[in-house]
C-alpha cells in the first residue's frame, strides 16, 4: 500500500492501521515528497519498524542519534522511540516500511522467544534505532530478509503470513547479534526529556496559529524556560522557536496544496505576521516560493 500521511493521537503516537488484529503487521511504500511539507513529522509508535530505502537519500533523526541512509540501506526503529524523517538532496526518497507488534515474533508473553530475543531489545533504552549498511555482511543479510518479508506481504501468496514471520524472525536474530554490546547494558532509566518534548511539541501543534511565548511552551510541560531550551536542543537539536517556525511553514504548505486561499491569508492563518516574511521563510525552508510549491504539488495531483 502507498502511504502519504500519518494518523497521530494526542500524544504524537501513530495509530498504526493493522489490517488484521490476529496478524499485527503492516507494510507500506512511502514517498516522502508526497507528504505535506516533504517530510515525516516527529512521532512514535509501540510497533517496531524496519525501513528500507529503495530510492534517494534519507535523514533519520532520533532522540540521541541521527543517521543518513542511502539507496539500498535501511534501519531498525525500536518501540516507543520518537523519530523524524526528511529527504536529503537528490532523487525523491522512496522507502519500504514495515511496522509490527513484536508479539508477532515472540508469540506470547514470557515465552522463550520473548525472554531471550524480543524483550532484551524492547527494554534496551540505548537501542533507539540501528542503521543497516550494505557494506557490513551481517547487516546486508538483514536488509535482504527485510526485503523478503516486504515482498511476501506485497504479493500475498498462500502462506505469506508465515513467510513474513519467518523472514522477520531471522532478521531479528541477526539484529540481536549486531546489538549485543548494547543489549548487555542494564540501563532502564526513563528519558524525561523525551516525555517533556512530546508535551511541548503538542502544545506548539495546537497553538501554532497564535502568538506563542517561550514561557508558554515551557509551562505546557511544567518546566522552566531554561529546561525547555535544553530539552529541545538535546532531543530535536534545535530551538523551540525554530521548531515553531518550521512547523508553521509545513502547515502553510498543506494549505497551499489543499486550499485556494491566497498566500497572504495562509500566512496569517499559520501565525506569520505578513506575506513578505512568510515568503522569505518558506523559500529558505522549502527551497521554493509558496506559489512555486503550490504549482508543483497540483501538477503532481
Amino acid at each position: 500500500m502507498f502511504k502519504t500521511f500519518l494518523l497521530l493521537n494526542d500524544n504524537l503516537e501513530e495509530k498504526v492501521p493493522h489490517s488484521e488484529q490476529a496478524f499485527p503487521y503492516v507494510a507500506s511504500r512511502v514517498e516522502i515528497n508526497q507528504y505535506h511539507g516533504n517530510y515525516v513529522p516527529w512521532h512514535w509508535h509501540q510497533d517496531v519498524e524496519w525501513i528500507l530505502v529503495i530510492q534517494g537519500r534519507l535523514h533519520l533523526s532520533m532522540n540521541n542519534h541521527s543517521y543518513d541512509l542511502s539507496e539500498g540501506e535501511g534501519a531498525f526503529i525500536n518501540s516507543n522511540m520518537l523519530h523524524y524523517q526528511e529527504p536529503l538532496p537528490g532523487p525523491p526518497v522512496i522507502t519500504l516500511n514495515q511496522l509490527f507488534d513484536p508479539q508477532l515474533i515472540s508469540g506470547s508473553y514470557k515465552s522463550i522467544y520473548d525472554q531471550k530475543y524480543v524483550a532484551p531489545v524492547l527494554e534496551c533504552k540505548l537501542l533507539e534505532a540501528m542503521p543497516l549498511r550494505n557494506s557490513a555482511p551481517n547487516q546486508r543479510e538483514i536488509l535482504e530478509l527485510v526485503r523478503t518479508s516486504y515482498d511476501a506481504a506485497e504479493y500475498r501468496e498462500y502462506g505469506y503470513e508465515i513467510a513474513v514471520r519467518n523472514a522477520l524472525s531471522s532478521a531479528w536474530v541477526l539484529l540481536c547479534r549486531e546489538a549485543a554490546p548494547l543489549l548487555v547494558s542494564k540501563s532502564i532509566t526513563t528519558n524525561h526529556s523525551e516525555e517533556r518534548i512530546k508535551k511541548m511539541i503538542l502544545f506548539i501543534h495546537d497553538h501554532y496559529e497564535e502568538k506563542i511565548s517561550l514561557s508558554e511552551i515551557a509551562a505546557s510541560a511544567s518546566v522552566s524556560e531554561r529546561e525547555c531550551l535544553r530539552c529541545f536542543q538535546q532531543v530535536l537539536k534545535t530551538s523551540p522557536f525554530t521548531y515553531l517556525l518550521e512547523y508553521r511553514t509545513r502547515m502553510a504548505a498543506r494549505s497551499l496544496q489543499d486550499t485556494d486561499l491566497t498566500v497572504t491569508d495562509i500566512a496569517l492563518s499559520c501565525g506569520f505576521t505578513g506575506a513578505s516574511y512568510f515568503s522569505k521563510t518558506f523559500r529558505r525552508i522549502m527551497s521554493c516560493t509558496p506559489s512555486e510549491y503550490r504549482a508543483q504539488k497540483r501538477k503532481v495531483i
